[in-house]
């Protein structure tokens, strides 16, 4: 072959040498500088509402069960995002564990199917073998020392719908349980759709029927590059695994795709009550209003927060793209609900959702 024709093939060779590399970097350093860009907007959210708690997902899935990334890129991506933690919940057990102890706050649950609903666990050692009843199935791993969730309770995008039946065994659970009020399957960048709204329309049902529902948000990510797009807040003082549950099993967690949001009630001049806790109000006390106090924060601009109860808004504030709200309300006695959460917009359209502070009335 004449040199001229040798180097021209050489040269096509190395083109097309390139062109694959390309083809497979590129996406994962585009999937970078996004988790880059929503990292530096959340450190600067961090600063503006001085919040030190963590931020992680208590819902993914490796190649050990139907995930298509390892567990090291799950813990690639869980970097790229800024995230604290993340728990590998994978359906066919725990084989992941060993993966996971490779990585530092890399810990490892499980998604099971039972009745009605999948079911997510944290913090047991050995794999849990359902026994196909919702009911059983979630008071069992409590027993065992897990924290028992509900992963999408109302379905999963783009087109898994959940039945009125589905739905409708929540109710035999017991008053206090954790559910995902967004699930980012099947989905990169924004994870809200439908049956968040769903979700979150739900939440709101069970509450006012007396359940305490701690809300969780996670990305179910099957695909590694999807981590951080969807979080949970978790407000504890040390990021270990023992902290981060301890912290779950409180309540004290908020979900969010960007935004920080934090909530507390008080009473005439009590001690300030915040996420997962109670606020006794002796009956003495039962003309008293209580104050509640909102903390919204997002460095790309805030547009709306609401503070619900009852299942209703009872008050918004338009916040015109400013950065924080930190605000007092006072709710009259005779609107008084029975819990309080707050939610927020941001300028983009992502949110957040505080988890509610619960109000009883007692004898003294």
């Amino acid at each position: 072959m004449p040199r001229a024709n040798s180097e021209a093939v050489r040269e096509r060779q190395e083109r097309a040498r390139r062109y694959a590399v390309r083809r497979v970097d590129y996406p994962r350093r585009v999937m970078d500088l996004w988790k880059g860009v929503m990292r530096e907007r959340f450190l600067q959210t961090r600063e503006l509402a001085n919040f030190r708690g963590f931020r992680g997902d208590f819902h993914t899935h490796s190649n050990h069960s139907d995930g298509a990334g390892t567990v090291a890129e799950l813990a690639h991506f869980r970097d790229a995002a800024g995230l604290d933690f993340l728990f590998v919940t994978d359906h066919s057990g725990l084989s992941q564990k060993r993966d996971c102890l490779r990585f530092e706050r890399m810990w490892w649950g499980q998604e099971p199917g039972t009745q009605h609903h999948h079911l997510g666990i944290l913090g047991l050692t050995r794999k849990f073998v359902p026994a196909k009843n919702l009911t059983r199935d979630y008071a069992a791993v409590k027993r065992r020392g897990g924290i028992p969730f509900i992963p999408h309770p109302c379905g999963w995008f783009p087109t898994t719908r959940y039945t009125d039946e589905q739905i409708a065994a929540l109710d035999t659970l017991d008053d206090a349980f954790i559910m995902e009020i967004v699930n980012g399957a099947n989905q990169i960048f924004d994870c809200w759709d439908v049956t968040d709204a769903q979700s979150v329309e739900l939440w709101d049902r069970l509450l006012c029927a007396g359940k305490r529902v701690t809300a969780l948000g996670n990305t179910d990510a099957h695909l590694a590059e999807a981590i951080g797009d969807i979080w949970t807040g978790v407000i504890a003082g040390e990021c270990t695994r023992a902290a981060i549950l301890d912290a779950l099993r409180m309540g004290r967690v908020f979900v969010s795709d960007a935004p920080v949001i934090d909530i507390s009630v008080q009473c005439d001049g009590s001690d300030p009550v915040g996420m997962g806790g109670t606020l006794f109000v002796p009956l003495s006390k039962r003309n008293a209003p209580l104050v509640v106090r909102i903390l919204a924060a997002d460095s790309a601009g805030l547009a709306s927060v609401s503070l619900v109860g009852g299942g209703r808004v009872l008050e918004s504030w338009n916040v015109a793209g400013k950065a924080v709200l930190s605000v007092s309300f006072v709710v009259p006695t005779r609107q008084e609900p029975v819990y309080f959460r707050c939610e927020c917009r941001s300028t983009d359209g992502r949110r957040a959702f505080s988890n509610p502070v619960y109000v009883v009335r007692k004898a003294e």
